[in-house]
């Protein structure tokens, strides 16, 4: 008499290869999310490292927002930083607009440079023209990192910038309004693309990944 399998033990193979089929893309996902997350932190801490060099040689860090168009400025973004320490304010390296510009400060590849709107430069099927301070980095999500610095002419502060402010119940809060009062902020919205709608708590959402913190 020939063996076979009842319909009764197809049913719980088919279940348990169905649970294993879930919990390894459960595993999957899990880690694929912690490798952006890790690579965000990565990228914040090397454009903290290339600020910082870039002020030491120049004497102020790059300026805050973007120019979208010609002549049209944001100040959201991180075009006018990337252009500074790739290429200088000028956007000529053979001629910058400081004597004392010892660039490039940072290397991004292709994949991680978009516009605005998160269209990355790496995907054929998307025709872009933006100005040279239009180019943005983009974080691991496909959204451009927000950079502000703290100092510079009135339309780079922190102030018109709506940098994120210290919640009344931090210990720094009675000397400070700002996180990094006396250099720059960098931000990422993290995985769900969005953070707080309020502008002085941008960067603050659990997702969220900054370079600032306590």
């Amino acid at each position: 008499m020939k063996k076979a399998f009842t319909l009764m033990e197809l049913l719980v193979v088919v279940l348990i290869l169905g649970l294993l089929a879930t919990i390894a893309v459960g595993v999957y996902t899990t880690q694929v999310e912690r490798a952006r997350y890790a690579a965000a932190r990565t990228t914040i801490n090397a454009i903290e490292l290339a600020c910082n060099r870039y002020q030491l040689d120049v004497g102020e860090f790059p300026p805050s927002g973007s120019e979208i168009t010609a002549g049209t400025t944001t100040f959201e973004g991180n075009g006018w930083m990337y252009l500074a320490l790739t290429r200088s304010l000028s956007g000529n390296t053979s001629s910058p607009a400081s004597v004392r510009w010892q660039g490039p400060y940072i290397d991004v590849k292709k994949m991680h440079l978009g516009d605005i709107s998160g269209n990355s430069f790496d995907d054929p099927s998307t025709s872009m023209t933006v100005t040279m301070a239009g180019v943005q980095i983009l974080d691991p999500w496909g959204s451009p990192y927000r950079y502000v610095r703290c100092c510079g002419s009135p339309a780079d502060n922190y102030t018109v910038n709506n940098a994120t402010k210290l919640p009344a119940d931090n210990p720094y809060a009675a000397t400070d309004v700002y996180y990094n009062p006396a250099t720059f902020q960098v931000v990422s919205n993290g995985r769900n693309g969005v953070t707080n709608s309020s502008p002085n708590l941008i960067g603050t959402q659990e997702d969220d990944v900054n370079n600032f913190g306590f």
